[in-house]
Order: C-alpha cells, then sequence, then structure tokens
C-alpha cells in the first residue's frame, strides 16, 4: 500500500520515515540472503517463485489510488499473491515479494503523481516491514517445506497473518500522516483506511485455495481464482470511483456553501462604507496567517474562513451612526458596539455549520490577558481561529481610513500590534503575523483577476450607494427643518448630495411674480457667475423645467451658463433639473445641479426626492430675516 504526498515532510514526519525506512531495509537484506540462499536446495523453488513475482507484478499494475486528503493511497489485487508468497516461503519470501510490489506500484505513482525520494523510500520498506512482523508474530511456516493440515490452526494463523498484516501496514502510514497533517491518527486511520481489511481478508482467503493443496502455483489453479481477482479489483475500483464522486460533490457543495457565505458576508460589509471591503482582505490574511501557524485540520481551516468573512454579521444590530460615528464612542456606544460579537454568534449558531464558526465569531474580541468581550476568556481559553482572526482583524482596522482617525502607516500599525502582544493578542500569534507580512501584502496586489472584482463590487457598490443614500436622506429630514434662511436650507442640501451625486454647483431658482426665475441659493463652483442669473419662463435648461414640469439629466450646461461653464477650474460639462413643486402642479422654482461627469438615473431619482424634501421646508416656515421668503398674490402666482 504505497503512500504518496506532494507537500513538504515536517521534521517529525521525516524522523518517522527515517526509522520506518532503516528498519525496512535491515528486514529486507536479512529476508533477501534467506531466501536466496534456499534456491539451490530444491529445484522447483526458482520456478514458483519467479511465477509468483510475474503474477505479482502483473496484478500490481492495476492499482486502485485512494485519496486523503491531499495524499494519495495505492491498493490493488496483488496482495493475494504477496500472501500467497507469504504462505509459499514463509517470511523471507513474503518480505521480498511485497518488496517488489511496493516497487512497481512506485514506479506507476512516480510515473503519473510525480512521487518524491522521502515517500518512494517509505513505500518500499514500510510494507516488507509489515509483512516481516506480522508473518513472525503469527508463526507462518512455508509450506512448501511442510505437510500441515489445513485445519482450524492454520485458519486461525492465517487470520492472525492477515490481520496483523493489514493493521501494521496501515498503522505505518496512518502515523506518517497524522504527523504531517498534525491530525488525529484514530480519525485518519477510521476515516481512509479501516474498510481495507475486507481487501486483505479476500486477499488472504483466495491466497488459501490457490497454495494451499498443491503446494506450488499451478495454472489452472490461478485461472480458476482469475474471475475473482478481476471481480475483486472492479469491485472495489467501482466502490473507489463511487467515493471519489461524492467527495467531488461534497468539495462542489462546500464551495457553494461558502459562495453563498461570502456573498452575504459582501452584503453585510458594503452596508457600511467605512470599511468597504474589510472582510475580504481579512479572509485572505487569517487564512494565510492559519497555514503558516502549521492549522492544518481541514475543518478547522473551513471555520476561520468561514468566520473571517462572517466576523461583523452582528454589526446589523448596532445602529449606523455608532459604526459611522466621526469621533470617540461614549461608554454607551460602546457598550451597545460591544453586542455585535455575541448577536453575530447566536445569528450563526442557528445555521448549523459542519464545523465550529461560531465560537470564532463570538470570541474575536477576547483579549490574551482577559479583559476582553464578551466572556472574559484569556490566553489559551480563547479558540486558535479567533486568536488569529483578532490579530488580523485589528491590523486591517489600523491600515484602514476610519470616521474618528486616517489610517496609519505599515509601520505604525506594527508598533500598536507589537505593544498589544501579551495584553490583547497572543504573541505568537503576532509574531506569526509579522513574519509573513510582506508576503502578504505582495499577494495582496495580486489577490483576484480584475474581471472578478468587477463583478464582485457591482452588486456591493450597490448597497453601499444605497446605505448612503438612507443616510444622507434621513439626516436632511432631520436638519433641515433647523433651516432659518433659504440660503442655510441650500448649505444643508449642498452639503448632503454632494455625497451621493457627483456635482460641482448647486442652485435653487426661485419663481418670481414677473413670471422669471431667479438665484436663491448656488453653491459651489461658479457661484460668483450664477448668483446674478435671471432666466424667463420656458427659456434655458431650469425655464424649460419650470415652464413643463419636467426633469432634465444631462443637458448642455453652456445652454444655461454660457460658454463660461467650460471656464471654471473645474469644467461645468452637464446638466441634472428638476422642478421644486408645492403640491403635484404648483411650481415654486427649479433644483439644478451643474458636473463635470454625466448624471446617472439614480441620481435623478435622489435629486427629485430632495426637492420634494427642500419643497416642503421652504413652505414649513424658512424665512429670510423676519419676513417670509415665498408668498402668494391673490392671483395665485409665487413672490419672491
Amino acid at each position: 500500500m504505497p503512500i504518496e504526498r506532494r507537500t513538504a515532510y515536517s521534521t517529525a514526519t521525516s524522523a518517522y520515515v527515517f526509522t520506518v525506512v532503516l528498519c525496512g531495509a535491515l528486514v529486507i537484506w536479512v529476508s533477501a540472503i534467506q531466501l536466496f540462499s534456499s534456491w539451490d536446495q530444491i529445484p522447483e523453488y526458482r520456478i514458483q517463485w519467479l511465477a509468483l513475482v510475474a503474477l505479482t507484478i502483473a496484478s500490481g499494475l492495476l492499482p486502485v489510488t485512494l485519496s486523503v486528503t491531499t495524499t494519495h493511497v495505492g491498493i490493488s489485487i496483488s496482495e493475494t499473491f504477496v500472501i500467497a508468497g507469504t504462505l509459499l516461503f514463509g517470511r523471507p519470501g513474503g518480505t521480498v515479494l511485497v518488496l517488489l510490489d511496493a516497487l512497481f506500484i512506485s514506479v506507476y505513482l512516480l510515473w503519473s503523481k510525480g512521487l518524491r525520494w522521502q515517500p518512494l523510500l517509505f513505500n518500499l520498506t514500510a510494507p516488507p516491514l509489515s509483512i516481516w512482523i506480522a508473518s513472525g508474530v503469527a508463526g507462518i511456516q512455508p509450506l512448501f517445506r511442510t505437510a500441515a493440515p489445513f485445519d482450524s490452526y492454520f485458519l486461525l494463523q492465517l487470520t492472525a497473518f492477515t490481520t496483523l498484516y493489514f493493521l501494521i501496514n496501515t498503522w505505518l502510514i496512518t502515523i506518517a500522516l497524522s504527523l504531517q497533517q498534525r491530525a488525529s491518527p484514530w480519525g485518519l486511520w477510521w476515516k481512509h483506511f479501516r474498510e481495507l481489511l475486507l481487501n486483505y481478508t479476500a486477499g488472504g482467503s483466495i491466497a488459501a485455495l490457490l497454495v494451499y493443496n498443491t503446494r506450488e502455483i499451478r495454472p489452472e489453479f490461478v485461472l480458476a481464482i482469475f474471475p475473482l481477482l478481476i471481480v475483486m479489483f472492479l469491485t472495489y475500483s467501482w466502490a473507489n470511483k463511487r467515493v471519489e464522486v461524492e467527495r467531488e460533490r461534497n468539495i462542489e457543495l462546500n464551495r457553494v456553501f461558502l459562495s453563498t457565505v461570502e456573498a452575504l458576508a459582501l452584503a453585510i460589509d458594503a452596508k457600511d462604507q467605512v470599511t468597504h471591503g474589510h472582510i475580504r482582505r481579512v479572509q485572505r490574511y487569517t487564512m494565510a496567517l492559519a497555514q503558516a501557524l502549521g492549522v492544518t485540520d481541514e475543518k478547522q481551516l473551513d471555520a476561520i474562513r468561514a468566520a473571517a468573512l462572517l466576523h461583523d454579521t452582528g454589526k446589523l444590530a448596532v445602529p449606523e451612526y455608532i459604526l459611522n460615528k466621526p469621533g470617540p464612542l461614549t461608554a454607551a456606544e460602546f457598550d451597545r458596539m460591544k453586542v455585535h460579537a455575541s448577536v453575530g454568534a447566536d445569528i450563526l449558531k442557528s445555521i448549523n455549520f459542519p464545523y465550529p464558526v461560531e465560537p470564532i465569531v463570538r470570541h474575536h474580541h477576547e483579549n490574551w490577558d482577559g479583559s476582553g468581550y464578551p466572556a472574559g476568556l484569556k490566553g489559551q481559553e480563547i479558540p486558535i481561529g479567533a486568536r488569529i482572526l483578532s490579530v488580523v482583524d485589528c491590523y486591517d482596522a489600523l491600515t484602514s481610513d476610519r470616521p474618528y482617525r486616517p489610517r496609519y502607516p505599515r509601520a505604525h500599525a506594527e508598533q500598536v500590534l507589537r505593544e498589544r502582544s501579551g495584553f490583547w493578542y497572543d504573541p505568537w500569534v503576532i509574531n506569526g503575523f509579522l513574519a509573513i507580512l510582506d508576503q502578504l501584502e505582495v499577494e495582496e496586489e495580486r489577490a483576484e483577476p480584475q474581471g472578478q472584482v468587477v463583478r464582485i463590487l457591482a452588486p456591493a457598490q450597490a448597497i453601499t450607494a444605497t446605505t448612503a443614500e438612507e443616510r444622507e436622506f434621513n439626516e436632511l429630514r432631520r436638519e433641515l427643518p433647523l433651516a432659518t434662511s433659504v440660503p442655510s436650507a441650500g448649505e444643508i442640501l449642498f452639503r448632503h448630495l454632494r455625497r451621493v451625486i457627483p456635482l460641482a454647483n448647486m442652485t435653487v431658482f426661485l419663481a418670481r411674480q414677473t413670471n422669471d426665475l431667479a438665484v436663491a441659493v448656488s453653491i459651489g463652483v461658479g457661484t460668483s457667475a450664477i448668483e446674478g442669473l435671471r432666466i424667463g419662463m420656458g427659456e434655458r435648461i431650469s425655464g424649460w423645467v419650470l415652464a413643463h414640469r419636467q426633469a432634465v439629466v444631462n443637458s448642455n450646461a453652456a445652454l444655461e451658463l454660457g460658454p463660461i461653464a467650460r471656464t471654471f477650474t473645474t469644467p461645468l460639462r452637464y446638466a441634472l433639473s428638476v422642478p421644486l413643486l408645492d403640491g403635484p402642479n404648483l411650481p415654486m422654482g427649479v433644483l439644478t445641479c451643474y458636473g463635470t461627469e454625466p448624471f446617472e438615473v439614480d441620481h435623478r431619482r435622489i435629486l427629485e426626492s430632495s426637492a420634494t424634501l427642500f419643497a416642503a421646508c421652504l413652505n414649513s416656515g424658512v424665512r429670510a430675516g423676519d419676513a417670509p421668503l415665498l408668498m402668494q398674490d391673490s392671483t395665485g402666482a409665487r413672490v419672491h
């Protein structure tokens, strides 16, 4: 049962492999001397031996390769002839025969999988060592020289030998895998090797039928058992293919599952403009750090991968004014912020992940000295995934712009992490992170193909824009009623609009009794040239909008402002204009924005909604000095 692995061996694994290779080489040397010294004693010995060698090599050319995570284990029906050779020629014959079997399977893996020298030597020595120990413990005597009856004692010997050979061979491999993968040896053996006992048992039964009565290899017996061997091979091959299909299916389901989780996390991330892109960086850095620190268990890695994406889920329960507050949080606000760890964990707990995501999310704000939240865990009590995530989360926060401070340079962020080492964060994790930071930043530059970035960011940007729009409208509803004049109301409107619309100038035109429009407020580029503008009803852009009660999008700004529009420091090329209405049909004026870049359909919708708020504000008591700015005469006309 050769083993193939492409990743580098750890120190412990290398020491173990060296020990097995040394012991295996010794028993091969001793067995070869004992076997070949007997060739001249019995003439038929050589012929029978060569026949077994041929059968073993031929059957070994049809291996079934089992995948054990990143490792491949090969089995074949040649076990039947290896056991037959042990029964016929004793311990030396079986040891040398299984060496030849392992050699040819290793050559196959070398050609098809690119076998390296360490697993190659292990493959060549572990099976001979296994069969040498098993046959010695079971007391197998060569049938070629004895006339032992086919009785219960022989069956007991055969059972003991086959079982011991299976256990020793599989456990030699299991220990190597557990050392390299830092996984539970019992878990690996039970999951991947226990069912192989059937292969060994069937091989032992067929081998006994082949050689016991005749004490030699006869062609007619080989032909008789050939169908059984083919059925055994096809059955195991078919079963292995089903396992591989199921494994691929599980991998695909897990990929879809993680993609769904990632989409949800990106939606949550996009809701928070300040930390946009935060979780994707945290996920990449967290996974790289976990692997650098030696975390190899697949379930643990999957848990860390999902937790890195979903660790801020609980922020859905934190008000936006706290998340985006441009200053330090009060004690009460910080208490509210702290609930996001527990809320996020409780949400994820209901999903029933197949790996421990919830503890990582719940405890990623615990501190090494026990001063964190929500449970006050300290030291090794904190899950390893949470300790890794907290360091990466902190570094990304330090090197990102926040409402209360600009981003820190890398050197400053590293210094902060060192200062918090041993207090807030695990020193071992800090040291591991700083050691790979150069590599992480290089990989970050080529993290994703540009096309994939566009596909991911398009919906995220839509969510971000919607969140920003909602925030600005909420603030507009709160601030506009506090304005005491049209200019102050205009300043409030401009301040919020420019965060969601790419405008360079905003001008409010109000209708006058003389049936034209006059500038009430102009803020931004070109204000001095726009303030004295008078526009007749139906003329230019704003006059047409007032006369027809319809919006105009991306008209040429020069039609309104003249050639001077393109001479400003920031050229005004496009105009977006919507009517200010008092009710459905009665015009009060026009709200017009000018910009360098074209406006979009969403910008029109935002401006129309803002115009409705602004018109309501004018009617509800905005005053110029002590007198109402807008009045109606007896005919219903607006008076400025």
